[in-house]
This record gives structure tokens, sequence and C-alpha cells, in this order.
């Protein structure tokens, strides 16, 4: 469970810092350094199908298929070490989850932001309709 003492609203550094957030149409959900959702945009509501609202305060783990929940863990403990601007391992054939249990391919990035010592990450999505294997 996350800290309680957590804040569950995005700095306005933040927000600055990721543009893409209230004028892009790529989804997008920012979670802190405990990997709590903080929220999403509207690409990122359409693509989960559901409310920010109704996943902040939740572990970003809720955003990702039952099956992968506890593999993300580790690599979002990973990337939190060394949090730097990187794409998503298409290796890993990263998946999304929705409010109605679709399993979605996604692709994207990860956007590492500082505010006041406290780290921040932003998540670029897309769903990725390219054939995989596996």
């Amino acid at each position: 469970m996350p800290d309680d003492e957590i804040s569950l609203e995005i700095p306005d550094a933040v927000l600055a810092a990721v543009p893409e957030y209230d004028n892009g149409t790529e989804p997008v959900v920012i979670v802190d350094f405990q990997g709590v959702v903080l929220g999403m945009n509207k690409p990122a509501e359409e693509l989960f199908k559901m409310e920010s609202r109704d996943i902040a305060g939740e572990f970003v783990e809720m955003l990702v298929p039952t099956k992968k929940r506890w593999g993300h863990q580790a690599y979002r403990r990973g990337y939190l070490a060394e949090p730097r601007d990187r794409e998503m391992d298409p290796g890993l054939y990263p998946e999304a989850e929705t409010s109605e249990g679709e399993i979605v391919p996604v692709s994207g990035r990860l956007q590492p932001v500082t505010v006041g010592g406290r780290l921040y990450v932003a998540a670029h999505l897309s769903r990725d309709d390219r054939p995989r294997e596996g």
C-alpha cells in the first residue's frame, strides 16, 4: 500500500515538463517515486476505459495485466534505481489492461522528472498493433 502521506496532486513543475499531459493526443500516465498513479490524461482515460480519478492513488501495476504485475514491479524498481528517459523494452511485449479486462499491446517512453528532490515518471503510451512474437 502506498504511504498515506504522499500527495496525489501532480506538481505544476511536472506538468510543465510534460506538456503532452494537457496538450497532447498521446496517452500519458504520471506516477510518483513509489509507482503510485497520480493521474492520466484524457487520451489515457480513453485507452484504459476509465477516468483518472478511478485509478489515482493505486499502484501503476493495476494498469498492467494480472499475469504481468509481479514482473512489472521488479522492472519498475530497476527503473527507479537508474531513471532515465528511455523507450519501454519492446522485447518484453508491454501490455495494458483496460477497466473492462481487455489486454492492449502498448509501446511507450518513460520520462523521469525530478521536482523538489522527488522523482516522478511520465509514461507516454500508444497502442501497439504491430505483430508480436511469443
